[in-house]
Order: structure tokens, then C-alpha cells, then sequence
């Protein structure tokens, strides 16, 4: 059995970039010949945005609204006003210091590793990805082998699709495969990869890593380099070189702290 986990941040939504190396699979097409279409982008609904006079009273606030978002107020977590920003399908939350002044943008976690921006926005429409897969036969009362009526199948098996692209592999052929979308510079995708280690190495999963480059807006660009050097390596051979790109990614992010300005330097 094979199985996917998209690694995703909660935050303003990023374009992933595949290797301009690496040539894209042809499109899987339903049973008429034409490609299906792909769903628009969901944008969250929300409530009255705030009143002009309250943002125009804040220089943070007024400094978000000068890029052009839209603000809504969220409940207030750990004496912090949480702020949600949305521009057209793009959104983020901001947290405001007491005095105004500054705002944070980011996710918000307990001291026992609770998501709490997460609590906050679940009610918003389309503010948190979501797959449906719903295949023949998985319906509540469907029976092994036999084709559900209650939900027809899908369009396009996303298994299958990502089966088309180039990955990387770590583990034994023999045991259950999970594919793993990672950007190689993300420090969610690396925790993921040092949780799910244990497990690759008793032969319990079998990890196919597909690298895209989702953090180049964050990293000034050094995303899409490290996710094409990892496309050039053998499949089996990618992970190793995750592990290298990583370490680099820590010496050369130390020095940036250093030494100001340098950011630009990473894995050039």
C-alpha cells in the first residue's frame, strides 16, 4: 500500500516550484481523454472587517492595511491580539505587542506543542488544506472488492500521480512506501524526516522524498537550488544528500547571524 504526506506550514500559501532540471509527468487524463480540472483556490469567508477608525488607531494595524489586506479580529491568546490578514486567496495571522507597535506574524504553539493559531482560523473556510479521497469501495458500508454506490471514484488516484514524478528513496523496497513532499530547507520537513527516521531504519516504511522548493520567499531564493541539487542525485542517494544540504543550511544560517547581510551566501 502506498500513501502520501504533504508537508504544509500554516501561513500565506507558497507556490511550490518543481527543478526547471527535472521534466514534468504528463498530465493523467479521466476516462472521456481530457485532463480534469483543478479546484480554485478557497477564499476564507469571514465576519466585518475592522473599522477604519480602530486600524487607523494602531500604527501595526495601519501598517498591515497599507499592503492592501483586509483585517479581521481573532480571539486574543496569551495577551496577544491576534489579527487574521487576508489579500484575495492569501492570508496570515498577526499577533500585536500591547503597546501597537509591532506585529508578529507566525503560528502560535503552547508550552505543551498545541497549535493554537490552528484552533483559531479551523472555522474559517479554506484557511486550512484539506484532501478528500474518497476511493471505490471505502464507502460506510461498502465490502472488500466491491465497487461502493454511495461515492463514485475518483478522477485521479493522487498516488498514482506522484508515482509519475522524480523521488528520492530511503528504506528497504520491501516495506510500505510513504511518499514525502519536503522543501530541503524547511525546518518542518527536516522534524518530519528525523521523526519518521526511527521507523525507515526498523523497515517499518519505506520514504520516497519528492523535493519541491516552497520557501524561496523566505530564504531569498537558496529553496529552489537545494530541492534541483537534490534532483540530481540517484534516488538513493538523495537523502544523504538532504542530510548535507541541511548542515549547510545550519552553518550557513550561523554565520548569517554573525555576520549580517550574508543570508544571500546560502548554497551559493
Amino acid at each position: 500500500m502506498r500513501f502520501f504526506i504533504p508537508m504544509m506550514m500554516l501561513g500565506l500559501p507558497a507556490v511550490a516550484l518543481g527543478a526547471s532540471t527535472c521534466p514534468a509527468a504528463e498530465p493523467i487524463r479521466s476516462a472521456s481523454g481530457s485532463a480534469p480540472a483543478l479546484p480554485a483556490p478557497a477564499a476564507p469567508q469571514m465576519g466585518p472587517t475592522l473599522p477604519p477608525a480602530e486600524i487607523a488607531a494602531s500604527p501595526a494595524l495601519t501598517r498591515l492595511a497599507s499592503q492592501g489586506a483586509q483585517l479581521y479580529r481573532l480571539k486574543s491568546e496569551h495577551g496577544l491580539e491576534a489579527v487574521f490578514a487576508r489579500s484575495g486567496t492569501q492570508f496570515r495571522v498577526f499577533y500585536l505587542t500591547p503597546d501597537h507597535q509591532a506585529e508578529i506574524g507566525g503560528v502560535m504553539w503552547d508550552a505543551t506543542g498545541h497549535n493554537i493559531t490552528r484552533d483559531q482560523v479551523s472555522s474559517i473556510p479554506g484557511a486550512i488544506p484539506t484532501v478528500q479521497w474518497t476511493p471505490s469501495g471505502s464507502g460506510r458500508d461498502s465490502r472488500p472488492g466491491v465497487p461502493s454506490t454511495m461515492t463514485a471514484p475518483p478522477a485521479v488516484d493522487p498516488v498514482e500521480r506522484v508515482k509519475a514524478v522524480a523521488f528520492g528513496l530511503e528504506g528497504q523496497d520491501t516495506a510500505p512506501r510513504v511518499y514525502m513532499f519536503i522543501d530541503p530547507l524547511c525546518p518542518f520537513s527536516t522534524r518530519a524526516y528525523a521523526a519518521l527516521k526511527p521507523a525507515v531504519a526498523s523497515g517499518h516504511l519505506q520514504l520516497a522524498i519528492v523535493p519541491v522548493s516552497i520557501n524561496d520567499h523566505e530564504n531569498k531564493g537558496a529553496s529552489t537550488p537545494a530541492a534541483q541539487q537534490m534532483l540530481s542525485a540517484k534516488p538513493h542517494d538523495m537523502a544523504a544528500l538532504w542530510n548535507q544540504i541541511d548542515d549547510l543550511g545550519r552553518l550557513c544560517r550561523s554565520a548569517a547571524r554573525r555576520h549580517p547581510g550574508r543570508q544571500a551566501d546560502l548554497l551559493e
